[in-house]
């Protein structure tokens, strides 16, 4: 069950469930209840014929591995400890239009069992919709409360109904060659000045300060919001904004974007506009592997690509290291660790095989030990939000990553966490905050203006009741 915490998570949502449960869902759960221990739980069909339980996944590009992973690691297992389960894995290579394309599906009834998402913000407009299942009953029969972190299963609740579970528990991570910054005799710099001074002496000499492009994924200037909000204005002024208290124009958001606007103009992001704009990933990985750049700001997702870039498997002796972005004020804590979901599990209202995704789930979420194998193969993307410990994880996994991914469990406990705009804000400031900032890149828009767009949009999403829950900054 869910713990105080994240009961008192729940309690302050600004936003309530509007409208009753569509029929079908209704059905779904009154037609799976039984009475157990005083309480009403969803009991779990075992029919002699199995059923095929649907889960959809985004993937535009092939990856053979990937798939053999699935089918192996997941639906085999949950095969052999549920026979009445078939899990079939449906890859979807919409791109950019996953999002219509699953929404359009889901109201014509043409859509998954299991339904993915890229965060709560987007969940949270299918949830609004009434095209998401409310979870609560299979989390008290399950005990998905005691078993995930509160915070990241508390970003799935409108009022008190759970419409999603957190996956992929992600993080912003300054990556760095190791053998360039042994070669300069360079440290990671973990202040302002200290990074100005650094970018100085690296521009100098021909390495762009921190590599980067959106040739491949023009949302992605998210990540960098996230950085300089979360390490400018702070995580205390970033929680403020997104419970309402203050707006998202206040000054300290505006010199956010102008510190950013600023080192991009510089050229010490990306190479400059033009080149931020027309590089590609790969690009910006074979140049912080090659030593053409100090740093690449990313995710914990690129976790699972570094073999691709360092070491053996890409055929040399140089290592990676990783450190968190600098903070820019002497306000703000360092590291910093912008916490985010980088994508979310629900159940389709009208599955008519509810009780059996909801044991699928709860087999997925189920074993920390399990799941840490499963995050030693896939680093970054099969990172489950679980109170994870150095014990869980395989002698094989790398021990920088399992260093981040304890680092990432502990943040809350410690207070040095920070909130990721594709998780925390709700989807139609979102989406402004990653298109608009490329304006404010060009010279076509203000920082203040940026900033307060972004708090306007932001205030109607509050009164509407779709902003994630942030993490309480008491958490500990």
């Amino acid at each position: 069950m869910c713990d105080d915490m994240c009961m008192e998570i729940r309690r302050s949502r600004r936003g309530l469930m509007s409208g009753g449960l569509k029929g079908a869902m209704a059905a779904a759960i009154a037609g799976g209840m039984a009475k157990t221990g005083g309480l009403f739980t969803p009991s779990i069909a075992h029919a002699q014929d199995a059923v095929t339980v649907d889960w959809w996944v985004q993937q535009d590009d092939p990856d053979d591995t990937l798939e053999e992973f699935r089918a192996t690691q997941i639906a085999a297992p949950i095969k052999e400890e549920h026979p009445d389960i078939d899990l079939i894995f449906t890859a979807r290579a919409d791109g950019q239009n996953f999002d219509r394309v699953l929404a359009t599906a889901l109201q014509s009834g043409a859509g998954p069992d299991i339904v993915p998402s890229q965060g709560p913000g987007h969940a949270g407009t299918l949830a609004k919709a009434g095209l998401l299942l409310d979870l609560q009953p299979y989390a008290d029969q399950y005990g998905w409360g005691d078993k995930m972190l509160p915070w990241a299963l508390a970003t799935g609740y409108q009022g008190d109904a759970l419409y999603l579970l957190p996956n992929e528990m992600e993080c912003t991570i300054a990556y760095y060659g190791q053998q360039l910054f042994d070669e300069k005799g360079w440290t990671p710099p973990t202040n302002r000045a200290e990074f100005e001074a650094w970018a100085e002496e690296a521009n100098g000499q021909g390495i762009i300060p921190v590599a980067g492009g959106i040739a491949d994924c023009g949302l992605c200037t998210n990540w960098l919001i996230t950085i300089f909000f979360n390490t400018y204005a702070g995580p205390d002024a970033v929680y403020q904004a997104l419970t309402g208290e203050i707006p998202f124009s206040e000054p300290v958001f505006v010199d956010s974007v102008n510190l950013l606007n600023d080192y991009m103009q510089r050229g010490w992001i990306g190479g400059g506009v033009e080149q931020f704009f027309s590089t590609s990933f790969d690009t910006v990985h074979t140049m912080l592997a090659d030593g053409e750049a100090g740093f690449a700001w990313e995710g914990t997702w690129f976790l699972s690509r570094l073999k691709n870039f360092f070491g053996e498997d890409a055929g040399n002796d140089n290592s990676w290291g990783w450190a968190q972005t600098p903070a820019w004020t002497d306000a703000v804590t360092y590291p910093t660790y912008p916490l985010a979901l980088g994508s979310t599990l629900s159940i389709a209202a009208d599955s008519d095989v509810a009780d059996q995704a909801a044991t699928v789930l709860d087999w997925y979420y189920t074993d920390p030990v399990r799941v840490a194998e499963r995050i030693a193969a896939y680093p970054g993307l099969m990172t489950l939000p679980l109170p994870f410990t150095t014990d869980d994880f395989p002698e094989a996994m790398d021990p920088r990553v399992a260093e981040i991914l304890v680092n990432l469990g502990e943040a809350t406990s410690q207070g040095n966490f920070g909130y990721a705009a594709w998780t925390f804000w709700p989807s139609k400031t979102h989406i402004w905050l990653h298109d608009e900032i490329q304006k404010v890149f060009t010279g076509d828009m203000t920082a203040e203006a940026y900033c307060q767009g972004m708090a306007d949009l932001f205030a109607e999403e509050l009164a509407e009741g779709v902003v994630p829950t942030p993490i309480p900054r008491d958490v500990a």
